[in-house]
């Protein structure tokens, strides 16, 4: 996550259809969320933004070279839980009518898509500058390091674009649904749509206000993801503990 460096980046709610008699998947999302914003914390030191010149870039990079490497060893890690997440999302709000589904797949396709151009750049790209590529640069030719600095700002952007379907889609199926409160649903809506008018600043890149909109999507989103993820183990822990009999 090369970007972030530059500081980028009791039952609740109505009676959920399916009864309190089954029990409710939990997506589990605390642990991914603890990595994305441990990610956060440690590329925040490499001190750099999309405005410095190649050279500096390409100093700072190698002189963070390690930095580099620990975020992307916490984003293998990281893409992983959120792939497990979305499927336990979807089958969490999953439903039979047609525009369930349409609006499930959504969550599932910009989900997978977010996720998978997040691992590029942080895995992929990060991991290849911090390993090589940024020692090579700051000796030899910086535009190297320099260019795949703004590429990681370009394809998270991208990411969002199709993670903003994810949750207004999230959003909707909660308003739908009820399984979750409905506030909670237009903080993913309202995420979803920062994260999709981000993408005309290539958060940051083309305009500084993509970089801005990015930053407040992201906490919403977390918002989102947390407050769901302990909503939920509520609700299973309430299911359990009326499925299971006192023993005397």
């Amino acid at each position: 996550m090369l970007e972030a460096s530059g500081f980028h980046p009791g039952l609740s709610g109505r009676d959920h259809p399916r009864g309190l008699g089954q029990a409710v998947e939990v997506p589990d999302s605390r642990a991914d969320e603890v990595l994305r914003m441990a990610e956060i914390v440690v590329a925040l030191g490499v001190g750099l933004t999309q405005d410095d010149s190649a050279g500096k870039i390409a100093r700072g990079l190698q002189q963070h070279h390690e930095r580099l490497l620990v975020i992307t060893y916490l984003s293998v890690v990281y893409a992983t839980a959120f792939l497990i997440y979305l499927c336990s999302l979807h089958s969490v709000l999953r439903g039979d009518s047609d525009r369930h589904r349409i609006l499930g797949a959504l969550v599932l396709i910009g989900g997978v898509l977010f996720v998978t151009l997040h691992a590029v750049s942080d895995i992929g790209i990060t991991g290849l500058v911090g390993a090589k590529l940024g020692s090579f640069g700051s000796q030899h030719d910086p535009a190297v390091p320099y260019t795949l600095f703004l590429t990681t700002y370009a394809l998270e952007s991208v990411g969002d674009v199709f993670g903003s379907l994810c949750f207004l889609a999230a959003g909707l199926l909660v308003i739908k649904s009820g399984i979750l409160p409905r506030w909670l649903a237009w903080v993913s809506i309202l995420a979803g749509i920062l994260l999709f008018l981000q993408g005309f600043g290539l958060g940051g890149v083309i305009a500084s206000f993509g970089l801005v909109l990015d930053l407040i999507g992201f906490v919403l989103l977390l918002i989102f993801v947390l407050a769901s993820s302990v909503i939920l183990l509520k609700r299973e822990t309430a299911v359990a503990n009326i499925a299971v009999p006192p023993v005397h």
